[in-house]
């Protein structure tokens, strides 16, 4: 059976004349009645009763048959519709890996809702995931789109670009000395010991520490945590001080005090990383989009 098939028996039920039914589907009745008559016997059922040599009327068959025939003309339509906006990239799923900072700026919802506004079938699946581990997924496929920091180099098959550029921030136990400072300087921070996230251990990864430290001068690091959350619980503990990206000041924590940093060697960037050889429309639209984003700002 084919949706033809359906197509020709809804055109009779509707009309219940096979000569109104061909004229309305351009083809003759001869021809109509020919597939009329095949598909009952595909279905092994009379569907029509003859009145005249032209006029029929629903069997009780018939009448079962066409509101399931219209229900599944009705979704074969739907499928169709959402292949053709797949295909342009309208709708799909996508599964994004995000970093904290970048979730914190408010970075990752409003790109989201702005291609929403466009591609209103479109799904999201969201992760946090840390930096590397969001470079494992893209080459695994596991995941296609990732917020995350950026690389010194991309691996082989990920690409990306800049997004967001955020300043560095200081975060303080409530007690410290330099808690007293309106203006932190890297020359400041020489003597402190600092609770390092696990990017500052990552060859090929831009450190947060040395870009906050006078030139030539390797700052201490007192504790090692494994996630933001546990760099800023240390350093409410008095473990040491934190650098972290400016969007993390809205983390509130009790015992902890946020303080601007200037004269940094760099900004904390995010990008917006992909694979090289992307192949689904729905991906690259967002992406497009994510650059479109930029070029307007």
């Amino acid at each position: 059976m084919e949706l033809r098939h359906l197509r020709y028996f809804i055109a009779v039920a509707e009309e219940l004349h096979f000569g109104r039914a061909a004229a309305r589907l351009n083809i003759s009745a001869p021809t109509l009645s020919h597939q009329i008559g095949a598909l009952e016997s595909m279905l092994g059922a009379k569907l029509f009763t003859r009145r005249t040599k032209t006029a029929v009327g629903l069997t009780h068959s018939g009448k079962r048959f066409l509101v399931e025939a219209q229900e599944t003309l009705k979704q074969a339509a739907h499928a169709e519709m959402i292949g053709r906006r797949a295909g342009r990239g309208d709708a799909g799923s996508i599964s994004i890996g995000y970093v904290l900072s970048a979730g914190f700026s408010g970075l990752l919802s409003s790109s989201l809702a702005a291609f929403r506004e466009n591609h209103p079938d479109v799904t999201f699946q969201l992760a946090r995931i840390q930096t590397v581990d969001q470079f494992k997924a893209l080459n695994d496929g596991s995941l296609d789109v990732g917020f995350t920091r950026t690389p010194h180099r991309y691996p082989s098959a990920v690409t990306g670009f800049i997004i967001e550029r955020q300043k560095f921030c200081l975060a303080l136990p409530e007690k410290h000395p330099l808690v007293a400072q309106k203006r932190i300087t890297p020359s400041m921070l020489v003597n402190e010991g600092f609770v390092a996230a696990p990017l500052e251990s990552e060859l090929g990864f831009w450190a947060n520490l040395s870009s906050v430290a006078p030139p030539g001068v390797t700052l201490r690091i007192a504790a090692r945590a494994p996630d933001v959350f546990t760099v800023i619980a240390l350093v409410a503990s008095g473990a040491g001080l934190g650098v972290l990206s400016e969007s993390l000041k809205r983390i509130t924590l009790p015992g902890v005090v946020y303080r601007d940093i200037e004269g940094a060697t760099r900004t904390s960037d995010h990008i917006v990383a992909y694979r090289k050889n992307e192949t689904s429309p729905v991906v690259k639209a967002f992406i497009n989009s994510l650059r479109a984003r930029i070029r307007a700002n």
